[in-house]
């Protein structure tokens, strides 16, 4: 978890990586949604290799692996669709490790309690500050290929750990589970986690992640530009800005674990999109660094309330068989396509009306998806764990 998110830090960097490669804003946009469309492939891929390698840790070791070469070699390639293509290998690996490492947590804490996995999901929170402070003190353009190598070697390095068997490999094997089964290819597939997903409820949730994911990445994608550009600082103020948004996450994700415990499921996922709505307001309003900086202070909700409650929710309404492959499936919708998506209009928004705008229309998405919620969040559970 530690090892893996040291090396996911590397997202702070990619669209001010593009702009300083020489690339204008619309090819930056178009790179980025090709880089992240790849959240789209790769989990429908992954639920393949979770049922074909009888676990996720298997898959985990592969793409650990994929990610670490891709990311030592990406400032290091030249021509738009080189880079693209490159790009795109990199972000296809990395869109998977957080889900992965997420089944293989939950795995370890099933017997332990639910509320056990925001304390080792902090452990992630840590490991991209420790990401980010090591970048603020490389701040300059020319150190972004030895960033990168660090990155990538963060990923070869967790690849070491991942080697390391805590439980049996293939979940079907949890004694709970009343559909173990014998045979693999008897095992729950894609055409079964998609069939799943299609309950009123959880297809009801994973529209309103995605569509606040798409709003909330919007900023994030266009963030290092932004704060580049506007910000004195140049480069460092990047780092600086991620090295608060991580740092405030760890206390805010410790306190949906006492939140899970209280008060259940439903108040970690509301304190989650509302902390995001808040989080994208405030980045849109904002005339001056504070301000900015503020709203960056509760940027981790949506990770530590919004998603992490979307995977314990599935961990607590479904089968055991059933769940790597949907928290796999899961990163399609919240994920993989709104963030591509998001990409894409980024690089739209600021060629024709200028960065700026990319902040005013993801705070007015977040407020919109915020007062649609409302409606859906007195359905979830409130059970505790």
């Amino acid at each position: 978890m530690f090892l893996g998110f040291v090396g996911l830090s590397a997202g702070q960097f990619h669209g001010y990586l593009f702009e300083r490669m020489g690339f204008f804003p619309l090819q930056i946009g178009i790179l980025l949604f090709s880089g992240y469309a790849a959240g789209i492939v790769a989990p429908i891929v992954q639920v393949r290799a979770i049922r074909w390698l009888r676990g996720p840790r298997r898959p985990l070791m592969l793409i650990l692996a994929g990610a670490g070469l891709g990311m030592a070699f990406l400032p290091h390639v030249h021509g738009f669709f080189a880079v693209a293509m490159i790009f795109f290998m990199a972000l296809f690996c990395t869109a998977s490790i957080s889900t992965l490492i997420t089944a293989c947590s939950l795995e370890v804490t099933r017997d332990r309690g639910r509320w056990l996995y925001f304390v080792i999901r902090t452990l992630g929170t840590i490991g991209y500050l420790v990401g980010c402070v090591a970048s603020y003190f490389r701040s300059t353009p020319e150190s972004l290929p030895f960033l990168y190598l660090g990155f990538g070697g963060a990923f070869i390095a967790a690849l070491a750990v991942a080697t390391v068997d805590l439980r049996p490999a293939d979940p079907r094997q949890a004694p709970e589970d009343a559909e173990v089964v014998e045979h693999p290819r008897a095992a729950p597939g894609f055409r079964r986690a998609l069939q799943l997903f299609s309950d009123p409820l959880t297809a009801r949730l994973l529209w309103t992640l995605g569509v606040m994911n798409f709003a909330n990445a919007m900023v994030t994608l266009a963030q290092g530009n932004y704060l580049a550009s506007r910000f004195s600082g140049g480069q460092s103020v990047i780092s600086e800005a991620w090295i608060v948004a991580t740092f405030c996450e760890i206390p805010l994700m410790l306190f949906c674990a006492w939140l899970m415990r209280r008060h259940g499921l439903r108040a970690v996922i509301t304190f989650g999109l509302l902390g995001t709505v808040l989080k994208l307001v405030l980045t849109g309003i904002a005339g001056s660094r504070g301000v900015y900086f503020l709203g960056l202070m509760v940027h981790g909700c949506f990770f530590s309330g919004a998603l992490v409650g979307f995977n314990l929710y599935v961990d607590q309404r479904f089968p055991v068989a059933d769940r790597p492959s949907l928290q796999a499936l899961g990163t399609l919708f919240y994920q993989g396509i709104p963030t591509a998506l998001a990409g894409l209009a980024v690089g739209t928004v600021w060629h024709f009306w200028g960065l700026r705008s990319v902040f005013w229309i993801a705070g007015m998405i977040a407020m919109m998806t915020g007062v649609t919620a409302f409606k859906l969040l007195p359905r979830l559970s409130s059970s505790r764990a």
